[in-house]
């Protein structure tokens, strides 16, 4: 029963990630920069961003078997098993959200701040079960690793290579970075800072909840 509890928590939480992608979307100012790169490739070849984030994320998983090589594990494989159901969620809710219209800038701040709120809240909700992580952070684990790296550090090359990629595609082929404004900056500054506030006081009491009252973290599905 436990487990059925951690499982959904960790989808909830890849679907509250869902909905604060696309309210960043919605926002008009600019995405976080872990979507920047799929929702670039999206909009060149006319594909669906969840189809698409499925597709990248492979790609990542990927990445880390070549980084890691021998000691790439098995179960990281359900890094691409899970982009899935993220993947539907991610199409899911752009249709759920499609009614919302940024009308004015302050409409669009309170759009990119809930984001940034709601991203935060499903980051935590998702680490915390300790199931698999996605593929964007499960790469930077592979690199952190492979170079005795701060995970931090690395996390932050991570996302500015994801932007410069981003821009690099959106200038030639559509002409524009419009998906890249303030917002990815503010975002990059402040999600961080917002799931270190949130996890203090709720990463123990989800834990206590699914792992009976143990810090111990379970590994049945990849057993």
């Amino acid at each position: 029963m436990k487990y059925i509890l951690r499982i959904t928590i960790y989808f909830a939480g890849l679907f509250l990630l869902a909905i604060g992608i696309n309210l960043a979307i919605k926002s008009n100012l600019g995405v976080s920069p872990v979507s920047a790169f799929p929702l670039a490739i999206s909009n060149i070849i006319g594909v669906s961003l969840g189809t698409v984030t499925i597709g990248v994320y492979a790609f990542y998983v990927l990445a880390q078997a070549l980084i890691l090589r021998k000691k790439f594990k098995l179960k990281s494989l359900l890094q691409i098993l899970f982009s899935f159901p993220f993947g539907f969620f991610v199409d899911f809710a752009s249709g759920l959200l499609k009614g919302i219209e940024a009308s004015n800038y302050f409409i669009q701040v309170l759009l990119m701040s809930t984001s940034i709120g709601i991203v935060s809240i499903g980051v935590v909700m998702f680490i915390t079960m300790d199931i698999v992580p996605n593929a964007p952070d499960g790469l930077v684990l592979a690199i952190s690793d492979k170079t005795k790296t701060d995970f931090g550090k690395v996390k932050i090359l991570f996302d500015c290579t994801s932007v410069i990629l981003a821009i690099i595609l959106s200038l030639v082929f559509i002409g524009n970075i419009s998906t890249i404004r303030e917002g990815t900056i503010i975002s990059a500054l402040l999600t961080g800072k917002v799931i270190g506030i949130i996890s203090k006081p709720c990463a123990p009491r989800l834990k206590k909840l699914v792992f009976n009252d143990s810090d111990e973290l379970i590994d049945e599905i990849v057993a």
